[in-house]
């Protein structure tokens, strides 16, 4: 039976109130949604999508999707022009989808799709809808984290890297100092010197190594960073280009921040150092202050600063800039544009290192032919109370003692022994924790001072110190260590060890410690020399 005219009028009528209410879903829809014919050519444009990439119906419809919203290449290196192919002959694939995009004033975006196939009534496929939500922050949110894991991983590699350096050096120095102790021919003296001055200069390039990885050692007091800038304006006067400017704007009225003026200065003068190389013809430098409060943690680049105070000190140049490439990867070590034999790549990779200790952060930004700016951020001190430091009388006598060395690298143990002896030390030495235990349990009124090592196999110096000071609870002790934590060291502290010194160390950086521990009562020593044996 045929439907009456009124019923034709009404199913019309619904009809179009019901493909009314769709159009408006789906135009209103916050959400991309397009559709594209077999051949890639965009047949619909929803007003979200127009919106998103910028384009108006009339300018996109008709146009290949390849070349308008999809580039032809990804940033990734992923060639895209056979993309919608492949999503119409095999769809099982491309359900879900993820690709960059771009839109019509060329900013690159990502946008994870939903691919739903059309067919004609004979099952060929004649287009698909796709359906699209923009997931670039996100995407940049996982690329930043996966930046921060792989520079904690190279950090943790430096780390170690750095520490076996540090022994190898410290045996290269120490079995130097043994000979310059035991020669008179001026020639072979000579040559110790230069022996020493490298083996000092590849320990700096480790202590680079250490401050990036976070495991650098670490004194806080109280510093003055506008000082600190002072400083380092006034070296960096004396030693680079005189066509370069330098300017000082110091306008933090709290300059004072808890940390490493050893560090700092340091940092400060690494990024001076970059300006200055990429000013070869000169130009600006500026050394900025300012206080600014941060109201909760926030994120600056893959650094996380709390709620608080601080001094933000902006270096900025006038010099060639960064490409973007450049830019994400300064802090990496050994990353470097200059020439080679020109750097090793580890300035900036210190100044990060050195920037995570002291709980701050710093950002880059530049352009290619605009510059450079980096802007480091510190917390401030609550109180800014001058600490002044008892200066210690140096003494001209050297004092000697017992000493039991504990360290896994034979070539330490050995100069150690051959070095400290030849001082007028009495030296035992051991490789491993269960000798050492034996001989303290039967020995230890006659060790006045236990050298530990940090990092040994199966029991390291802490858990060995514990050991040990059940023997004796008097035990002296001094950790050596190729790198120190700062609070792990001020949980060995703690526990009673009087100090830690860092390797490499030279004899004399060992008998300062030493007479310093005399002084304060905490050595007796067996007699003084007024100069060292042959």
């Amino acid at each position: 039976m045929a439907p009456s005219p009124q019923d034709s009028t009404r199913i019309y009528a619904a009809l179009q109130e019901s493909e009314a209410r769709y159009r408006e879903l789906v135009e209103h829809a916050n959400s991309i949604i397009l559709r594209w014919d077999r051949a890639g050519i965009i047949t619909f444009f929803n007003e979200y999508a127009q919106h998103f990439f910028g384009y108006s119906e009339a300018e996109i419809i008709g146009q290949h999707v390849i070349g308008t919203i999809v580039p032809a290449g990804e940033s990734t290196g992923r060639d895209l022009r056979p993309l919608m192919d492949h999503i119409c002959r095999f769809p099982e694939e491309h359900r879900y989808n993820v690709n960059e995009n771009i839109t019509k004033r060329g900013e690159r975006v990502w946008v994870a799709w939903t691919n739903k196939v059309l067919t004609d009534s004979n099952g060929e496929t004649i287009g698909v809808l796709s359906i699209g939500t923009d997931i670039t922050k996100q995407r940049l949110l996982e690329e930043e984290l996966r930046q921060a894991q792989k520079m904690q991983a190279i950090g943790e590699l430096a780390g170690g890297i750095a520490h076996d350096f540090n022994n190898m050096i410290h045996g290269i120095s120490g079995y130097a100092e043994v000979i310059q102790q035991t020669t008179n021919d001026p020639r072979v003296a000579e040559y110790i010197t230069h022996i020493l001055t490298t083996a000092q200069h590849a320990a700096e390039l480790t202590r680079q190594l250490l401050t990036f990885a976070r495991k650098g050692n670490y004194q806080l007091s109280e510093c003055n960073t506008h000082g600190i800038i002072r400083d380092v304006c006034a070296m960096l006067e004396r030693t680079i280009d005189r066509r370069i400017h330098i300017e000082q704007q110091l306008d933090a009225s709290r300059p004072h921040v808890m940390g490493d003026s050893a560090q700092l200065k340091s940092a400060l003068l690494n990024l001076g150092i970059n300006a200055k190389d990429a000013m070869p013809k000169g130009g600006s430098l500026q050394f900025a202050t300012s206080n600014l409060t941060v109201d909760k943690p926030t994120a600056i680049a893959d650094f996380e600063i709390q709620a608080g105070q601080y001094l933000l000190i902006n270096i900025r140049d006038s010099g060639t800039g960064m490409s973007a490439e450049v830019r994400r990867r300064i802090f990496e070590p050994f990353f470097t544009t200059k020439e080679s034999g020109r750097g090793a790549g580890l300035g900036l990779a210190a100044v990060y290192g050195t920037t995570h200790l002291h709980k701050g952060a710093i950002v880059c930004h530049s352009n290619e032919g605009e510059g450079s700016s980096f802007e480091l951020y510190l917390p401030i001190l609550k109180d800014c109370v001058k600490h002044v430091r008892q200066q210690r009388q140096a003494t001209r006598h050297e004092r000697r003692i017992r000493i039991m060395v504990v360290d896994d690298e034979a070539m330490v143990r050995n100069y150690s022994k051959t070095l400290f002896e030849l001082r007028g030390h009495e030296v035992v030495t051991f490789g491993g924790a269960e000798e050492a235990i034996n001989y303290y349990r039967n020995n230890f009124e006659n060790v006045d001072l236990v050298l530990l090592d940090m990092i040994m196999p199966r029991m390291d110096g802490q858990q060995l110190f514990a050991f040990l000071k059940r023997i004796n609870p008097e035990i002296k002790a001094v950790l050596s260590t190729g790198y120190s934590v700062d609070s792990k060291v001020q949980g060995i502290l703690a526990d009673g060890i009087l100090d830690c010194i860092q390797k490499p160390f030279t004899y004399e950086q060992l008998q300062e410690k030493i007479t310093q521990l005399v002084a304060e009562g905490h050595l007796n020593p067996l007699a003084e020399t007024e100069s060292p044996p042959t």
